[in-house]
């Protein structure tokens, strides 16, 4: 079976006249024109809610709001239906040309900033310089120059951690605390202090109740999802301490609170009275948010602009952790109840948690050629968690953008996940570096109704995710039944946890009636492809290649599981694998091509190609047997393990195009259409990414 996609894009929006079209401007500061203020290029508004409430119930004619490319400070945005037909964007650089004589143009495009900026800065010493603030509650996020700086974090070497030396015993008790080790906490100013505990794919943030030193004992007044300690492998006891000005290095900052004091250090090269320095304050920014399912907002352009500095805030006695940071219930760019919106050409960067989350009662939603970075959890949040599904989230095209650098704060957010949608194009998007899965399809474990189908997941460039940080994770990350949903096209490489559970495709629980196509996944940790659980997938003509790369970080940590793996029994086809190329490149006596962990998964191989050119002994099955013993058994009657005659230097990683005479060529594989976004090489990112400023990229 071969089953092709083709993407079409529909958007579509509500007739405006042009005729009837009116533009408004907004400069924010003073033109020294005169008085008068009406929104026009002489008079513009002196801010963007100006023009919001002169636009307001105006939904005869179209207007375009033209902003002047600098920050404009706001308290959220609100856009509701009487703001529809509106248009938000950048001045032309002719029209920034008339205010060129008032102050000369400072950004390439307007930002619609959640911020606040920071000055009257005073040195104490050593390259420090302190500044009190009045309007955020807490200062936990601050960027310089539109640079993120790390909040000052113990160890000072980001990439190390503290381990505390036990759980308690008490399984509740163990979710508000651990037992430290000597010469940890006791000595330590924590007033303002926030823990950061590892487990496997979460971490959970913590304030501090209270010291006991008499046992070592830390208690805080907000619970992790899981008793501290469970995952033995995954979290190795790893912690750090952020926010003590005691660990402040170059290029970071904390925040004392009962002083409402900022403190920060430079490396030297910058004087903080003369830069750009902003501190989050909104958690939502630019908000598009009708009123009801009934009540929508519609016909929403917003282009060639910047949405920036989203805050977050945990309360103190909040459960921060769960799965995606999906505790998380901000954006800087938030939509509900909508229809017809464009995002295109939009920049948004700097936030505390995702970067965009399409909500509930929405549909025909396209973000387009954008860039989502520097994100506080992960990039863009689509649908809902809630079941069942009242007002669905469906018709969303996430088409050609780039998301990257996520996990600033949260690092189990991932970089575009869907939770319970239908009808969403994921399509010619560049995801990279982030600290957990690249994409989530699904929001149900097991077999129960999962309001998710007809996800499209298609030609984007997936790579360098996890960055040895989390575990249980993958590339793109299946859960429950998806009628309808299509993996195909996709390059993904270098996806690598903390220290297991990793791997290319990863169907978990229930993940069922999904295609898996052309793809190409090499440079994996662990597997390529893993399913836990599910039914009838189909995985066709793919390339699996280098997998099971990593070395395990600690002793007696488990060693990588093989190319392709399936856990779990169940009395139904597990998936169908045919025309597919698997490209081992293990050096060692044995190795598992195919694993399967409990016996009578029921499977179909058939037409694959498999190779190591080390010569290692390729095992497969429950039993681990010989290719010979596995075709025995009725699989693989018609594949092979042969050179499958790749174009170029594998080892060199390029796309793993094969030539006409390949032996799976003649089994009916047919050669991968190249992402635009691809990039040549072999490096797996891995020293690289264990040295990076935690926080700070």
């Amino acid at each position: 079976m071969h089953r092709s996609v083709w993407l079409t894009l529909i958007i579509v929006f509500i007739p405006i006249s042009s005729s009837t079209s009116k533009s408004l401007y907004v400069v924010p500061f003073p033109t020294l024109i005169d008085n008068k203020s009406d929104g026009t290029l002489k008079y513009p508004y002196s801010s963007l809610q100006q023009a919001l409430d002169h636009t307001a119930y105006d939904i005869t004619r179209r207007t375009t709001i033209y902003l002047y490319p600098t920050h404009h400070f706001v308290d959220t945005l609100h856009l509701n239906q009487s703001h529809s037909h509106l248009r938000i964007t950048t001045m032309s650089d002719e029209d920034v040309a008339f205010y060129r004589q008032i102050s000369n143009r400072s950004l390439s495009t307007a930002s619609i900033s959640g911020g606040v900026p920071i000055t009257g800065w005073t040195s104490v010493g050593n390259n420090t310089f302190k500044a009190t603030v009045s309007q955020p509650n807490f200062v936990n996020q601050l960027f310089v120059n539109n640079h993120r700086v790390v909040r000052a974090r113990l160890p000072t070497n980001y990439s190390e951690y503290l381990q505390f030396a036990a759980p308690l015993s008490d399984p509740n008790s163990a979710r508000y605390g651990f037992q430290y080790a000597d010469g940890q906490f006791d000595s330590w100013v924590l007033d303002d202090a926030m823990v950061v505990v590892y487990h496997s794919w979460t971490t959970s943030h913590h304030y501090i109740d209270r010291l006991i030193p008499s046992n070592r004992t830390i208690l805080f007044t907000n619970p992790s999802g899981a008793p501290i300690g469970t995952y033995t492998i995954q979290g190795q006891r790893r912690f750090h301490v952020e926010n003590m000005c005691s660990s402040l290095i170059a290029n970071s900052f904390c925040f004392v609170n009962a002083s409402k004091t900022v403190y920060l250090m430079t490396d030297g090269s910058y004087d903080p009275n003369q830069v750009q320095i902003i501190t989050p304050v909104s958690e939502f920014v630019v908000s598009i948010v009708g009123e009801s399912i009934n009540q929508t907002v519609d016909d929403i352009i917003i282009d060639n602009v910047a949405i920036q500095h989203s805050a977050w805030n945990i309360e103190r006695t909040q459960q921060a952790d769960y799965q995606a940071a999906a505790f998380l219930t901000s954006a800087p760019l938030y939509i509900v109840n909508a229809t017809s919106i464009v995002i295109s050409d939009v920049e948004i960067s700097h936030t505390g948690s995702y970067g965009i989350w399409i909500q509930d009662g929405t549909t025909n939603i396209n973000v387009l050629n954008s860039l989502v970075t520097d994100t506080g959890a992960g990039g863009i949040r689509i649908g809902q968690m809630q079941s069942p599904v009242i007002f669905p989230t469906n018709s969303i095209n996430i088409i050609s953008n780039e998301i990257s650098y996520g996990g600033n704060v949260f690092p189990s957010g991932v970089g575009l996940i869907t939770h319970r949608a239908n009808d969403v194009t994921i399509a010619d998007n560049s995801i990279h570096h982030q600290r957990y899965t690249g994409v989530s399809i699904g929001w149900e474990w097991g077999y129960s109704t999962s309001y998710t189908s007809n996800i499209f997941v298609q030609g984007n460039y997936i790579y360098n995710t996890g960055e040895h940080i989390l575990c249980d994770q993958g590339g793109i990350y299946t859960l429950g039944l998806q009628p309808g949903t299509v993996i195909h096209g996709n390059v993904i490489k270098n996806v690598f946890s903390y220290a297991a559970y990793m791997w290319g495709v990863y169907l978990d629980e229930g993940s069922t009636g999904i295609v898996v196509s052309n793809d190409i996944v090499y440079n994996i940790g662990w597997a390529g492809l893993f399913q836990h659980y599910g039914a009838n997938n189909t995985i066709i003509n793919n390339v699996f290649a280098r997998t099971s790369l990593i070395d395990p970080p600690q002793s007696g940590d488990p060693i990588p599981d093989g190319d392709l793996r399936i856990m779990l029994t169940e009395n139904h086809l597990s998936w169908l694998f045919t025309r597919n190329i698997v490209y081992d490149i293990y050096q060692g006596s044995h190795h598992s091509l195919f694993k399967s962990d409990a016996p009578n998964v029921t499977v179909e191989f058939n037409n694959n190609v498999y190779f190591n050119p080390l010569n290692t002994t390729l095992l497969f099955g429950i039993e681990q047997t010989s290719f010979e013993q596995w075709q025995k058994t009725g699989q693989d009657n018609n594949s092979v393990i042969a050179d499958p005659l790749f174009i170029g230097d594998v080892n060199q990683c390029g796309f793993f195009t094969v030539q006409e005479e390949s032996p799976a060529a003649k089994l009916g594989f047919s050669n991968i259409t190249k992402p635009a976004r691809w990039t040549p090489g072999c490096n797996t990112d891995e020293l690289t990414s264990r040295n990076k400023n935690f926080y700070h990229w």
